[in-house]
């Protein structure tokens, strides 16, 4: 007999399996990507563009534009229209030139080439962000060289009669690191110089000694190395104090995630910052050498000597500015520097300035290259100090101008 309970327990089974199998017939989708979180792609190429908060973007050089070309084209890629960038500087700017454009936060990306230029950067708040030459050993040496037909075999061959080509003030390989080593010696000194011109100086006779890297002389036939400096470390890339933290982030990633070939064009990869410890020591010590020398005047003393520039007569009034000449220089302690100044109103002054503002002063890139200078505080008061001297302590950089050498 037919039962009415177990007819509908038929029709619930039936109904369940017909469910079960249209969850099985069925095709599956497929599982959605999430919402994308990064910017949209830019129309180049699908790249993924970065905001920035930054309108612009300075990247700053010292060797040809050419080998930055590549990485612009990225970064702009990456940017997208809302960020201008361009390159600043070549092969010729000089050390100086280029650690003026720090201390003003003109660079933005600064490829300082040099561990003195990087010490620079570091000293005006600048962000370290990569190695240049990862490929290089970390540290370097400088190198003294004659052609190599020279009868000069050692540093005791070097007499006063000798030209020795240099670099620039700001350079460690051919200048800070060469004047420690040449120290009690007195040379005739051309200098202001790139590597290649020192090279080319020594080549053709107008300089009997360069200063130089020793990579850039060490396969070089017509030359022949004197002598071997300590250890130098080496330079890095730094971002500017003026970026927020979020740009500097963006960029570095940016920066080292780069394709290779454009990290080896322009000279920089992955790596940790460099020591400067030493080299710090090292140009201290450098300073200490020559804070008396006079570089605008041959034969040149690496060592100290009693004269001095006589002051000249005042012709200001103006007790808001006291205009004078740099005659002396020694280190207060490690993180002051300490000028005589002889000033134009027959007054002799003692500056005191912090070192990390010293540094930011453009002219003055070290205190040996202040030496003899003509300058100008502004908006310091003197205090009276011991045996007649008056006391001038800079707080900020702008309190100390370097004015055009007067003849």
């Amino acid at each position: 007999m037919f039962n009415p309970r177990n007819h509908r327990y038929f029709i619930n089974f039936l109904v369940l399996v017909v469910i079960l199998g249209s969850f099985g017939c069925s095709p599956s989708e497929p599982q959605k990507s999430p919402t994308p979180t990064s910017s949209p792609t830019s129309s180049t190429g699908g790249i993924t563009e970065q905001k920035l908060e930054t309108s612009s973007l300075t990247i700053g050089i010292l060797s040809k534009p050419s080998y930055y070309e590549e990485l612009t084209t990225y970064l702009r890629e990456k940017f997208g229209n809302k960020v201008q960038i361009v390159i600043d500087g070549n092969e010729s700017i000089s050390y100086e030139e280029a650690r003026k454009r720090m201390i003003n936060k003109e660079w933005d990306i600064a490829f300082t080439l040099s561990p003195i230029l990087s010490l620079a950067a570091k000293n005006n708040d600048y962000h370290f962000a990569a190695r240049m030459f990862p490929n290089n050993p970390p540290y370097y040496q400088a190198t003294l060289f004659t052609k190599s037909n020279s009868s000069i075999q050692s540093l005791n061959d070097l007499k006063s009669t000798n030209t020795i080509a240099m670099g620039d003030f700001n350079s460690a390989s051919s200048f800070y690191v060469p004047a420690y080593d040449l120290f009690g010696k007195s040379l005739r000194v051309d200098m202001g110089h790139r590597g290649k011109d020192i090279k080319d100086l020594v080549k053709t006779g107008k300089a009997d000694v360069g200063a130089a890297a020793y990579e850039a002389v060490a396969n070089d036939k017509d030359l022949r190395i004197i002598h071997l400096s300590k250890d130098i470390p080496g330079s890095n890339v730094y971002l500017s104090p003026k970026l927020s933290e979020s740009d500097r982030q963006i960029i570095t990633k940016l920066l080292l995630n780069a394709p290779e070939k454009i990290k080896k064009q322009a000279n920089y990869g992955g790596g940790e910052e460099s020591d400067y410890s030493q080299l710090i020591k090292i140009s201290q010590r450098a300073e200490e050498i020559l804070r008396c020398a006079n570089f605008q005047q041959n034969p040149v003393n690496f060592y100290c000597s009693d004269s001095y520039p006589n002051p000249k007569p005042n012709n200001s009034n103006n007790t808001s500015e006291i205009l004078g000449r740099i005659n002396g220089w020694s280190h207060q302690d490690s993180e002051t520097e300490t000028f005589k100044l002889s000033g134009k109103d027959n007054k002799v002054y003692q500056i005191i300035i912090p070192r990390k503002i010293f540094d930011q002063v453009p002219g003055a890139s070290n205190p040996i290259a202040l030496q003899g200078k003509e300058v100008k505080i502004i908006n310091v008061a003197p205090q009276k100090a011991q045996a007649g001297m008056f006391e001038l302590k800079l707080t900020q950089p702008n309190q100390l101008n370097v004015l055009t050498d007067i003849s």
